[in-house]
């Protein structure tokens, strides 16, 4: 569950993914190629996008509290390092003197080809933001409608119009062409079938790393140092999809290796454990749509399976409340590990959870 920490400013992030016609009918223009930036470093970009129509790139700042002076030298830097671009902040609400330090920053700074939008939330988006984040992680995406249900979620405060408007950039708009013979041509094209069959599994709609030589897919299970991983075709030319746990979640493993003949029941028949993984191994179909459909198959009834222990609301060879559980299995089952202070392995989550609390901390209302 997303309740141990604050997940606001990725369901927002990930919901405006989902549904571009928000940001197109506010900004009035139109954005594709909508991706969420990888978790790797502080300054990330929350959302980028491009403009089809001028060939610009838009990238996207989320915040979901009130706007502060954290986030305004955010989109200062944006804006000094992005010479050609569509410049979006979105925040909570903007207070006036916000506004008008920007605008005449922006002023004496002035940006021929950077555009500047400020965009505040509806009044009851954080409730909803907030509610959403309470909910199990796999329950949130078929919750997305109470976000739907406000009109208009974004509100725009400023407009600082600095590009021409006949101008056109130079972007690429066209989606890549897949090069099958290529390893991370190939895990892009199995990340999209697996966005598109297990939507509520909202890790998959983030952009992932690639590099020539990995062909292994990684995707945070919601717990840091349990992740799952899936190949089209490995280098022992094997299809799979595992869970994997490092040495610090040893006692995860060997919890559910103890009902190894109960999940091979309820999950998936052919079941392995071994090297602190538990998968499912194949040789691969005629084709890679074929190999993908398996994929998306085996992998949706491991995360459905795992995906209520890990995260809380069942525990192992015990159905629980979600409201007992941090009150009484946490104390009573020897199988869940204790909490390292350091968590060496951040997924999807942890990375923006650690950064959306420490911004709460430092600037709340």
């Amino acid at each position: 569950m997303s309740k141990k920490g604050s997940m606001k400013e990725s369901i927002l992030s990930i919901y405006l993914k989902m549904h571009p016609q928000i940001l197109q009918d506010t900004l009035g223009f139109q954005v594709d190629n909508i991706i969420l930036e990888q978790r790797i470093a502080y300054n990330n970009i929350d959302i980028k996008g491009v403009d089809p129509k001028r060939r610009i790139p838009v990238y996207i700042e989320v915040q979901v509290t009130k706007a502060n002076q954290k986030y305004m030298r955010r989109i200062k830097e944006m804006v000094e390092k992005y010479n050609e671009s569509v410049i979006v902040w979105i925040a909570k609400s903007f207070d006036q003197e916000v506004i008008n330090e920007l605008h005449e920053w922006l002023t004496l700074h002035h940006k021929k080809f950077v555009d500047v939008y400020l965009l505040s939330l509806h009044k009851e988006a954080t409730s909803i933001l907030q509610k959403l984040n309470e909910m199990h992680n796999l329950k949130i995406y078929e919750n997305f409608q109470l976000l739907s249900n406000l009109d208009p979620l974004l509100t725009v405060e400023l407009v600082i119009q600095q590009i021409h408007p006949g101008h056109c950039g130079q972007m690429n708009t066209n989606p890549p062409i897949i090069d099958w013979e290529r390893p991370e041509d190939v895990k892009r094209a199995l990340l999209q079938e697996l966005r598109t069959k297990i939507p509520n599994c909202l890790n998959l709609h983030y952009d992932k790393k690639t590099n020539q030589n990995d062909r292994i897919l990684t995707i945070g299970a919601g717990r840091s140092g349990i992740a799952y991983r899936c190949s089209a075709r490995d280098v022992r030319n094997l299809a799979f999809v595992e869970l994997y746990f490092d040495k610090a979640e040893k006692d995860w493993y060997e919890a559910f290796e103890n009902i190894a003949d109960e999940l091979r029941k309820s999950v998936y028949p052919n079941l392995t454990f071994g090297k602190r993984r538990i998968g499912v191994y194949f040789k691969p179909k005629d084709s890679y749509e074929q190999t993908f459909e398996e994929i998306a198959v085996i992998f949706k009834k491991m995360i459905d399976g795992f995906s209520p222990y890990i995260l809380g609301e069942k525990e192992i060879g015990m159905t629980v409340s979600v409201k007992d559980h941090d009150n009484n299995i946490m104390k009573k089952f020897v199988q869940v590990p204790i909490e390292l202070p350091e968590e060496p392995y951040p997924t999807e989550g942890s990375y923006r959870i650690q950064m959306e609390e420490l911004s709460e901390l430092m600037f709340t209302k």
